[in-house]
Formats: C-alpha cells, structure tokens, sequence
C-alpha cells in the first residue's frame, strides 16, 4: 500500500522562514516533557517527526545550537535568526529531524499527540496518564 501525504505550508512567527513539509496522513506527533525541551522553550513542546527530505525550506535563515541531550547523544537545534522561533530539531539518537507543530499555518491534521519523557520530567501541577490521552 501507497503512503499518501499531506502537503502543508508553515512559517516562523515574524514571517522571514517559510517551508513547505509534506506529512504523513497521520503524522507522528509528540508531546516532549523532557529536561532538554523544557529549558528550551520553558514548557512542553509538540513535535512532529518528519520523513527524510520532507521539508523544503531554505536552512540558511536557521540559526542553530547543539548541544548533548540526556542519552548523551548531539541534539541540533534549528531556530529563526530574526525571531528565535524554534524550527526543527535533529535529534542524533533516532537520526530524525523534528518540526515544531506549532509553526504549520494549518494545524488541523494534528489530531493526536504521545506524550514522551513526561514520567520524570513533567511539571508537577499536570496529570500525565496513558489513560487520559486522546486515542
């Protein structure tokens, strides 16, 4: 069977990068509670993981930090250098690039999310259950 896609358009929030990304019909998202996403953008963020080549956008307008996340391996952050608009994450454990859900203009194909890392790192004040996730 054929995977079909979706194709979207997004952008960061002061205009200057714009992409195209074509998704999965049913894209993987993931809400991240871990310790090296929180400090990044102060809370949980959602992500959604990207096929290789899915993304058409022009990376020299990124600005990017590495650094080495919590299973020791380089994580690449990839941000507006205008804005500071969080674009995309490579994450060198799974070789994958991430795009932050966030930034598509049409967020409608979001239908569901898995929370990841949120056993030990989750703010104190939410209620994080297999049980009372959206299916």
């Amino acid at each position: 069977m054929e995977k079909k896609f979706v194709h979207k358009k997004g952008g960061c929030i002061c205009g200057t990068v714009k992409f195209k990304v074509s998704l999965d019909e049913l894209p993987r998202v993931f809400s991240c509670h871990c310790e090296d996403c929180r400090k990044k953008i102060g809370g949980i963020m959602s992500i959604i993981e990207l096929r290789e080549n899915a993304i058409d956008i022009d990376k020299s307008l990124l600005s990017t930090f590495e650094h080495i996340g919590g299973s020791g391996n380089k994580i690449t952050k990839y941000f507006c250098g205008k804005c500071a608009a969080p674009v995309l994450t490579f994450v060198e454990r799974w070789n994958k690039f991430y795009l932050y859900a966030g930034l598509l203009d049409d967020i409608s194909i979001l239908k569901k999310s898995k929370n990841i890392y949120f056993e030990e790192s989750h703010f104190p004040f939410m209620e994080i259950s297999e049980k009372n996730l959206k299916p």
